[in-house]
C-alpha cells in the first residue's frame, strides 16, 4: 500500500540540467514540482486506451476511484464520456417500431 509520503523518483541528469537552465531564465523561477506533477498527469491521460478509460470512468461512477485521482487520469474525458452514455441510452430509448430494414 501506497502513501501520500511516497516519491517517485528517476534518474534524469540531462531534465535536471534542462530545468535548472530555465529556472535560471524565468524571473523568480519554475515550480519544478507543479511542472512534473502537470506532466505526469498528461503523460498519465496519453498512455490509457479507450477501454481503460471507459474501465476507470465506470469506477469512477461506482466510488472505487476518488475523484482526485479520476480528475488526473481522465480529466475532461469525465464530462465526455457522461456525455457519449446519455446520448446512447437515449438512443436506446427511441422507438423503432415504424422503422425498418430492406
Amino acid at each position: 500500500m501506497s502513501t501520500n509520503n511516497d516519491k517517485i523518483q528517476f534518474r534524469g541528469r540531462a531534465e535536471k540540467e534542462a530545468t535548472q537552465i530555465v529556472d535560471q531564465l524565468r524571473l523568480g523561477g519554475i515550480n519544478i514540482s507543479e511542472l512534473a506533477r502537470q506532466g505526469l498527469a498528461e503523460k498519465l491521460r496519453e498512455t490509457l486506451s479507450d477501454e481503460e478509460r471507459i474501465t476507470l470512468h465506470q469506477q469512477y461512477k461506482d466510488g472505487e476511484l476518488s475523484d482526485d485521482a479520476a480528475e488526473i487520469l481522465l480529466g475532461d474525458a469525465i464530462e465526455e464520456i457522461d456525455r457519449e452514455r446519455e446520448t446512447f441510452e437515449e438512443a436506446t430509448e427511441l422507438d423503432t417500431t415504424d422503422v425498418f430494414q430492406e
